[in-house]
């Protein structure tokens, strides 16, 4: 069950529409929060051929990790990195919203994406990077060579972290190395 009537929650999903990514950066081409989400859902469902993992629940996380957003706003992942306690705030605002606003059974599912605690949130975490992988190289490709080739060149350490962490959830004849090297054939430019 979702908290919010169908009207607010139509309005406010509605809303990732409006919500830029990367707004305080350099780009040639936007890319709305929706948007995002959708690569991350996409990128999801096809991890499920490598990976075992519950895909309703991932697919919910995938679509729905930055509804906050319409009420937050979005915090670069770098001003994240960098300042450890405003990220801890941001977390417990992101959980406020999401219980109030979806439920909390998906507040502490997003607990689980943020903290990579399980399977779902693992997966979603390495779908949530490979769209910014696929954006940045689209960037790069329209132009953008100096800020996007920083943010692509950070997401590759990401994926591999993410990926060494997954490799409990792999289905029988996949190993971390099948998929670092087709992530790897997605990545190259």
């Amino acid at each position: 069950m979702i908290n919010s009537n169908l009207t607010d929650y139509l309005s406010n999903v509605n809303n990732l529409r409006n919500l830029t990514r990367y707004q305080a950066a350099p780009r040639v081409s936007s890319e709305s929060v929706a948007e995002h989400s959708f690569f991350v859902a996409a990128y999801v469902l096809k991890l499920y051929d490598f990976y075992e993992f519950n895909l309703e629940k991932a697919l919910r996380m995938a679509l729905l990790h930055d509804f906050n957003e319409v009420f937050i706003s979005d915090v670069p992942f770098p001003i994240k990195t960098k300042y450890k306690g405003l990220n801890k705030e941001l977390e417990k605002a992101e959980y406020e919203v999401n219980k109030e606003m979806i439920s909390e059974e998906f507040a502490e599912e997003m607990k689980e994406f943020n903290d990579m605690t399980t399977a779902e949130g693992i997966i979603v975490e390495l779908g949530d990077v490979l769209s910014v992988v696929s954006y940045s190289k689209h960037e790069i490709g329209l132009g953008n060579s100096k800020y996007m080739k920083d943010v692509y060149n950070k997401s590759i350490p990401r994926y591999t972290r993410i990926i060494a962490k997954a490799e409990k959830y792999l289905r029988p004849g996949f190993t971390s190395d099948n998929i670092i090297n087709e992530i790897g054939n997605f990545a190259e430019m």
